[in-house]
């Protein structure tokens, strides 16, 4: 089974272009969105596996989109594709933490001009 695993890591990391830095802070800032997103559900009593299982396939589609990135850029012989993709998703992933935050009830640590933004992309979330 290790010979299994190892194969399938190998495949993998080759796959997303490297373990390179940006690939462990946005696997860190996956990691905490996704621990303070299950405490935001438990302290909202809104925890839900589907709602979880739909965080968790949105993450594998993070990591399916570094590979098209990856891939894209070995087509067009450039290395600035897959690095715009994985800072764009560290954004996304960092922002959600944020929100996680102020839904945990910790939303006087956010300082307000960022607090009011996020209410603001929200906003327009629920219109569409």
């Amino acid at each position: 089974i290790g010979a299994i695993f190892g194969v399938l890591w190998a495949t993998f990391d080759m796959a997303i272009g490297g373990i390179d830095t940006p690939i462990k802070a946005l696997c860190i800032l996956i990691t905490i969105d996704f621990i303070t997103g299950i405490a935001a559900g438990y302290k909202t009593n809104s925890l839900s596996s589907k709602c979880g299982s739909k965080g968790l396939f949105k993450k594998i589609g993070i990591f399916v989109a570094i590979m098209l990135a990856y891939v894209v850029d070995g087509a067009m012989a450039t290395n600035m594709l897959r690095g715009m993709v994985i800072s764009g998703f560290a954004i996304i992933e960092a922002m959600s933490i944020v929100e996680n935050t102020d839904r945990m009830g910790y939303g006087f640590l956010i300082p307000d001009f960022l607090r009011s933004k996020l209410i603001q992309i929200a906003d327009e979330k629920k219109i569409k």
